[in-house]
């Protein structure tokens, strides 16, 4: 059996070393910030925390209020009648990190808090109240 020069051998312990502190460094520099998320048709079983801007490309229904760190703009609003008797169901809370784009319906059967403005194509149904701490906007004037 071989035994490598000692000069050798301390080479390879510091190459080690440095492998080891880069490979550390890239583990701990995760994204801190949020990351956008976009999906499909969802509903939440619960109420809803977003931190970031929410866009639905479709209606909104809410089974509780609706409240907006920001504008909030949509076809138009309706209140507790057309909002499909949903049952109101706070007791779990789903949290999303960063911006938050749904490509169809989004259904909450609690109340949506969102840090940022909200953007709905379609219109925003919600049982409870609708605010916003921004303007409120209904671009459906005709109905």
């Amino acid at each position: 059996m071989t035994t490598l020069h000692p000069r050798i051998r301390a080479g390879h312990a510091r190459a080690a070393g440095l492998g080891l502190l880069v490979a550390l460094a890239v583990c701990a520099v995760s994204p801190s910030q949020a990351q956008p998320q976009e999906t499909g048709s969802i509903t939440v079983g619960g109420s809803a925390h977003v931190r970031g801007p929410v866009t639905v490309h479709g209606t909104l229904i809410v089974a509780g209020r609706v409240h907006a760190r920001g504008p909030l703009t949509a076809a138009y609003f309706s209140g507790p009648v057309t909002a499909r008797g949903l049952p109101y169901a706070a007791g779990y809370l789903k949290v999303f990190n960063g911006p938050l784009t749904v490509h169809g319906t989004m259904v909450v059967k609690g109340d949506l808090d969102v840090d940022g403005p909200i953007t709905v194509d379609g219109p925003l149904e919600a049982s409870g109240g609708i605010d916003a701490d921004g303007p409120m906007q209904e671009r459906d004037y005709a109905r």
